[in-house]
């Protein structure tokens, strides 16, 4: 069960497209241009897929050109509400989160810097059996 609604929001546009249609029914282009970064293709795969899930409605209107509408269900809209305090424990510990990847990627470059170090000395003093 867990593993079934984590796989509906870690796919990675799914959140995009719910909360741009918290503002209520929205046509595919106008997605297109409010998220940054997806392309068409990505849009449809991510729509198409949230539709199967249940968590957005697809309206068809029978004209020239078609007209079509995506819009939350209830299910979508009971989603985003359990999200709710995820999104405010993210805002609430950005700024340390922010720091210790910052920290995490220092040491990362401080331990490969050292392993650099390590390797081309190896390499320029080739040791000679029993001296030290």
């Amino acid at each position: 069960m867990l593993q079934g609604a984590l796989g509906v929001v870690g796919a990675k546009w799914s959140l995009s497209v719910l909360s741009r249609l918290t503002d209520g029914t929205q046509r595919f282009n106008e997605l297109l241009r409010q998220i940054d970064g997806v392309s068409r293709r990505m849009l449809s795969a991510t729509l198409r897929q949230l539709e199967r899930d249940g968590l957005v409605l697809r309206h068809v209107y029978a004209r020239v050109p078609a007209r079509v509408e995506y819009e939350l269900s209830d299910t979508g809209e009971a989603l985003l509400a359990a999200l709710a305090p995820l999104l405010d424990w993210g805002k609430l510990h950005q700024e340390e989160i922010a720091d210790a990847r910052e920290r995490f990627d220092r040491l990362q470059l401080w331990r490969a810097a050292g392993q650099e170090m390590q390797q081309t000395n190896s390499t320029r003093q080739p040791r000679v059996p029993g001296v030290y």
